[in-house]
């Protein structure tokens, strides 16, 4: 899809990225965000995003940029741009949210080979 040159009013622009956000944040669960993601984003736009959240990971685990590159295929501006929102805090907290996912996988599959032992 390509957008506009025209700009939106700011009024307008104000309301249907609350509404985007809103939608958004009134997810329930992981296969609901995906239709939604489905939906209303492009292949190319999942791509992107999705490419995106694992450099911010892969940043913050400390790979090495000829790592990224190689793995995402992208060029040293784009993950030298990441890196840089690497300080923000809104990042910051996507990050947290990131680390708490990974906490949480790591500590499920601890207490399952708990279970499947001692059963």
């Amino acid at each position: 899809m390509r957008l506009s040159e025209k700009k939106l009013a700011p009024k307008v622009k104000q309301e249907i990225f609350a509404c985007l956000y809103q939608l958004i944040a009134d997810t329930n669960s992981p296969k609901e965000a995906e239709n939604f993601c489905c939906q209303l984003l492009s292949s190319a736009e999942q791509t992107a995003l999705a490419k995106r959240l694992a450099i911010l990971w892969a940043l913050k685990k400390g790979q090495k940029y000829s790592q990224i590159r190689a793995q995402f295929h992208i060029s040293p501006a784009t993950i030298a741009k990441l890196q840089n929102d690497l300080t923000r805090p809104e990042v910051k907290k996507i990050i947290e949210k990131l680390e708490a996912e990974e906490w949480a996988t790591i500590w499920e599959k601890k207490i399952k080979n708990i279970f499947n032992l001692s059963s």
